[in-house]
Protein backbone atom coordinates (compact mmCIF):
# COMPACT_ATOMS: atom_id res chain seq x y z
CA UNK A 1 0.00 0.00 0.00
CA UNK A 2 1.46 3.43 -0.88
CA UNK A 3 2.48 5.27 2.13
CA UNK A 4 3.72 3.07 4.14
CA UNK A 5 6.89 1.70 2.58
CA UNK A 6 10.18 2.25 4.44
CA UNK A 7 11.45 5.57 4.23
CA UNK A 8 8.27 6.90 3.12
CA UNK A 9 6.98 10.65 4.79
CA UNK A 10 4.80 9.91 7.56
CA UNK A 11 0.93 11.13 7.38
CA UNK A 12 0.52 12.32 10.54
CA UNK A 13 2.83 13.29 13.75
CA UNK A 14 1.53 13.36 17.31
CA UNK A 15 3.44 15.63 19.35
CA UNK A 16 2.96 14.58 23.54
CA UNK A 17 4.13 17.33 26.09
CA UNK A 18 6.83 15.70 27.18
CA UNK A 19 8.61 16.67 23.54
CA UNK A 20 8.41 13.27 22.40
CA UNK A 21 6.88 12.81 18.89
CA UNK A 22 4.95 9.43 17.39
CA UNK A 23 4.89 9.03 13.83
CA UNK A 24 1.96 7.51 11.79
CA UNK A 25 2.37 5.79 8.23
CA UNK A 26 -1.05 4.26 6.65
CA UNK A 27 -4.12 4.54 5.32
CA UNK A 28 -6.05 7.97 6.76
CA UNK A 29 -9.67 7.62 5.81
CA UNK A 30 -10.88 10.36 3.71
CA UNK A 31 -14.66 10.59 4.57
CA UNK A 32 -14.55 10.66 8.42
CA UNK A 33 -14.85 13.65 10.37
CA UNK A 34 -12.73 13.17 12.86
CA UNK A 35 -10.09 11.52 10.97
CA UNK A 36 -9.85 7.89 11.73
CA UNK A 37 -6.76 5.50 10.02
CA UNK A 38 -6.75 1.84 9.49
CA UNK A 39 -3.72 -0.07 8.83
CA UNK A 40 -1.09 2.08 10.42
CA UNK A 41 2.13 1.83 12.12
CA UNK A 42 3.40 3.99 14.76
CA UNK A 43 6.97 4.91 15.68
CA UNK A 44 8.79 6.93 17.50
CA UNK A 45 10.56 10.15 16.33
CA UNK A 46 13.92 9.51 16.01
CA UNK A 47 14.54 6.12 17.06
CA UNK A 48 14.55 3.01 14.68
CA UNK A 49 11.53 1.23 16.65
CA UNK A 50 8.17 0.97 14.87
CA UNK A 51 5.49 0.86 18.19
CA UNK A 52 3.53 -1.71 16.53
CA UNK A 53 1.56 -2.13 13.21
CA UNK A 54 -2.66 -1.85 13.51
CA UNK A 55 -4.36 -3.69 10.66
CA UNK A 56 -7.05 -3.25 7.77
CA UNK A 57 -9.77 -4.73 9.64
CA UNK A 58 -9.59 -2.25 12.74
CA UNK A 59 -10.29 1.48 12.26
CA UNK A 60 -9.18 3.74 14.76
CA UNK A 61 -9.01 7.42 15.73
CA UNK A 62 -6.11 9.05 17.89
CA UNK A 63 -5.72 11.95 20.18
CA UNK A 64 -3.43 13.23 22.07
CA UNK A 65 -3.83 14.47 25.70
CA UNK A 66 -0.87 15.73 27.15
CA UNK A 67 2.17 13.49 27.49
CA UNK A 68 -0.27 10.18 26.00
CA UNK A 69 -1.26 9.75 22.79
CA UNK A 70 -4.84 7.47 22.20
CA UNK A 71 -5.57 5.25 19.70
CA UNK A 72 -9.28 4.17 19.88
CA UNK A 73 -10.58 1.56 18.56
CA UNK A 74 -13.98 1.63 16.75
CA UNK A 75 -16.52 -0.61 16.47
CA UNK A 76 -19.96 -0.52 14.48
CA UNK A 77 -22.46 -1.48 17.33
CA UNK A 78 -25.82 -1.56 17.86
CA UNK A 79 -25.94 1.09 20.63
CA UNK A 80 -28.07 3.63 19.09
CA UNK A 81 -31.76 4.71 19.72
CA UNK A 82 -33.59 1.93 18.44
CA UNK A 83 -30.74 -0.73 18.18
CA UNK A 84 -29.08 1.31 15.52
CA UNK A 85 -25.12 0.65 14.80
CA UNK A 86 -22.87 3.51 15.42
CA UNK A 87 -19.60 3.88 15.44
CA UNK A 88 -18.83 3.29 19.13
CA UNK A 89 -15.10 3.41 21.23
CA UNK A 90 -14.51 -0.38 22.04
CA UNK A 91 -11.18 0.08 23.59
CA UNK A 92 -8.56 3.05 24.03
CA UNK A 93 -4.91 2.09 23.98
CA UNK A 94 -2.90 4.89 25.90
CA UNK A 95 0.62 5.32 24.82
CA UNK A 96 3.44 6.85 27.05
CA UNK A 97 6.90 7.06 27.97
CA UNK A 98 8.75 6.01 31.10
CA UNK A 99 12.17 7.97 30.24
CA UNK A 100 12.82 6.95 26.82
CA UNK A 101 10.73 3.48 27.04
CA UNK A 102 7.17 2.96 25.58
CA UNK A 103 4.13 2.15 27.50
CA UNK A 104 1.17 0.53 26.37
CA UNK A 105 -1.91 0.10 28.13
CA UNK A 106 -5.36 -1.35 26.93
CA UNK A 107 -8.70 -0.31 28.61
CA UNK A 108 -11.86 -1.46 27.66
CA UNK A 109 -14.56 1.29 26.93
CA UNK A 110 -17.24 1.03 30.31
CA UNK A 111 -19.05 3.62 29.17
CA UNK A 112 -20.56 1.54 26.49
CA UNK A 113 -24.51 2.56 26.19
CA UNK A 114 -26.38 -0.66 27.90
CA UNK A 115 -29.69 -2.14 27.20
CA UNK A 116 -32.22 -1.03 29.37
CA UNK A 117 -34.44 -3.97 31.01
CA UNK A 118 -37.07 -3.50 27.59
CA UNK A 119 -34.41 -4.01 25.39
CA UNK A 120 -33.22 -6.44 26.24
CA UNK A 121 -36.10 -8.34 26.33
CA UNK A 122 -36.73 -7.35 22.92
CA UNK A 123 -33.52 -8.73 22.03
CA UNK A 124 -34.14 -12.18 24.11
CA UNK A 125 -37.53 -12.36 22.36
CA UNK A 126 -35.92 -11.68 18.43
CA UNK A 127 -33.63 -14.71 19.60
CA UNK A 128 -36.55 -16.70 20.90
CA UNK A 129 -38.39 -16.13 17.75
CA UNK A 130 -35.69 -16.06 15.43
CA UNK A 131 -35.95 -18.76 12.50
CA UNK A 132 -32.92 -21.18 11.66
CA UNK A 133 -30.53 -20.51 9.04
CA UNK A 134 -27.85 -17.64 9.02
CA UNK A 135 -28.34 -14.55 7.19
CA UNK A 136 -27.33 -10.51 8.34
CA UNK A 137 -30.38 -10.17 10.18
CA UNK A 138 -28.81 -13.03 12.60
CA UNK A 139 -25.78 -11.25 12.86
CA UNK A 140 -27.63 -8.02 13.70
CA UNK A 141 -29.45 -10.12 16.60
CA UNK A 142 -25.30 -11.63 17.57
CA UNK A 143 -24.43 -8.02 18.16
CA UNK A 144 -27.32 -7.12 19.86
CA UNK A 145 -26.74 -10.18 22.41
CA UNK A 146 -23.17 -9.12 22.76
CA UNK A 147 -24.41 -5.05 23.96
CA UNK A 148 -27.37 -7.17 26.17
CA UNK A 149 -24.53 -9.22 27.19
CA UNK A 150 -22.17 -6.48 28.24
CA UNK A 151 -25.44 -4.49 29.81
CA UNK A 152 -25.76 -7.59 32.36
CA UNK A 153 -28.04 -10.37 31.42
CA UNK A 154 -27.40 -13.72 31.99
CA UNK A 155 -29.70 -15.27 29.51
CA UNK A 156 -28.72 -12.93 26.73
CA UNK A 157 -24.80 -14.39 27.65
CA UNK A 158 -26.90 -17.80 27.49
CA UNK A 159 -28.15 -17.12 24.25
CA UNK A 160 -25.02 -15.38 22.81
CA UNK A 161 -23.07 -18.48 23.81
CA UNK A 162 -25.68 -21.00 22.35
CA UNK A 163 -25.46 -18.50 19.17
CA UNK A 164 -23.96 -20.97 16.33
CA UNK A 165 -25.27 -23.57 17.72
CA UNK A 166 -29.08 -22.40 17.32
CA UNK A 167 -28.12 -21.35 13.81
CA UNK A 168 -25.73 -23.82 12.18
CA UNK A 169 -22.72 -23.63 11.16
CA UNK A 170 -20.97 -20.29 10.53
CA UNK A 171 -18.69 -19.32 7.84
CA UNK A 172 -16.80 -16.56 5.95
CA UNK A 173 -17.33 -12.75 7.43
CA UNK A 174 -20.40 -13.86 10.16
CA UNK A 175 -17.24 -16.48 11.49
CA UNK A 176 -15.37 -13.71 12.07
CA UNK A 177 -17.64 -11.79 12.98
CA UNK A 178 -18.88 -13.89 15.65
CA UNK A 179 -15.50 -14.72 16.85
CA UNK A 180 -14.62 -10.76 17.23
CA UNK A 181 -17.61 -10.58 19.04
CA UNK A 182 -16.52 -13.68 21.07
CA UNK A 183 -12.77 -11.99 21.55
CA UNK A 184 -14.42 -8.50 22.78
CA UNK A 185 -16.48 -10.20 25.26
CA UNK A 186 -13.31 -11.73 26.83
CA UNK A 187 -11.62 -8.76 26.68
CA UNK A 188 -15.12 -6.86 28.49
CA UNK A 189 -15.02 -10.01 31.14
CA UNK A 190 -11.37 -9.25 32.11
CA UNK A 191 -11.50 -7.27 35.31
CA UNK A 192 -9.33 -4.20 35.14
Amino acid sequence: MAGTTEGSKPDTTFRLSNGKTIILCGYKNPESKPTTYSEFILSVCGQDTIIDFWGAVLTCRLRVNKDTLLVDQLQYLPTGTNFKFQETVWTTEKLHFSGQKIVRELVVNRQIRKYNQDEIQSVLKSYETAKLGLDDSKMELANKLFIATISGDKKARQYFKEFKSKFGTLDGAFSEEYSDLVAMLELWDRKE
